[in-house]
């Protein structure tokens, strides 16, 4: 199982999951745990956090790379379940076997310090792990604005740069330029798109349908 990684990069990317039942297993205690304290142990682990860094460089945008071309892990934050985890015990070892999660992270970005997101999900047919990348930076929605975001914004980015090809087009950053309510709140986006650089003001506003997505003053710098 795999997840398009949407770097937005448009034509998205692919972090395939990596084998990492085995090394992520937490080792089996005296006691028994509850899967929730199995995890807390899982997201401290070495291999996890190796694998964070190792799906963030793989996912960061190759207008970013070609100027820092490996960040490094400074910090996690808690991450946002949207499946609780479940382990399985083999012998001495408890191996995840199911669970989602959203894993955000502070990275070192060669002397700049950068926000990024994974979504992972444990295959339960092995415990792999797949991951895709969100958007970068501060975006605070959920995950149907998560979808919807993009396909709203990108187009009229592309048109105002005159890019017509989704491979080249990459969402760099989003940051709140207001904060984030239930009615609403702004976005700063900076985009790549055929190797011109683009901002957007992205606002969002609830209304008696849900949150409206709006992209105002787009422009090619």
């Amino acid at each position: 199982m795999t997840f398009r990684a949407s770097g937005y990069h448009a034509g998205f990317t692919f972090l395939k999951g990596l084998a990492l039942a085995a090394g992520l297993a937490v080792a089996a205690q005296a006691a028994p745990k509850t899967d929730a304290q199995i995890f807390a142990d899982y997201l401290k682990s070495g291999p996890y956090k190796k694998y964070l860094l190792d799906g963030f460089n793989a996912t960061e945008p190759p207008p970013l790379t070609a100027k820092c071309s490996k960040m490094d892990l400074v910090s996690t934050d808690a991450p946002m379940v949207q499946t609780a985890p479940t382990f399985a015990q083999i012998g001495n070892s408890y191996p995840i076997s199911t669970g989602a999660w959203v894993q955000r992270a502070t990275l070192n970005q060669c002397g700049q310090k950068v926000s990024r997101r994974l979504f992972i999900m444990a295959d339960p047919r092995d415990g792999t792990l797949h991951s895709q990348a969100l958007l970068p930076g501060d975006f605070p929605g959920n995950a149907a604005l998560e979808h919807d975001a993009p396909r709203i914004v990108l187009p009229g980015v592309m048109a105002i740069a005159k890019c017509a090809d989704w491979k080249k087009l990459w969402v760099l950053d989003t940051k709140l330029t207001t904060p984030a309510k239930p009615q609403g709140w702004s976005e700063a986006w900076t985009i790549s798109a055929c190797g011109h650089m683009v901002t957007a003001d992205v606002v969002y506003l609830a209304d008696a349908t849900g949150m409206g997505i709006t992209a105002k003053n787009i422009k090619v710098h």
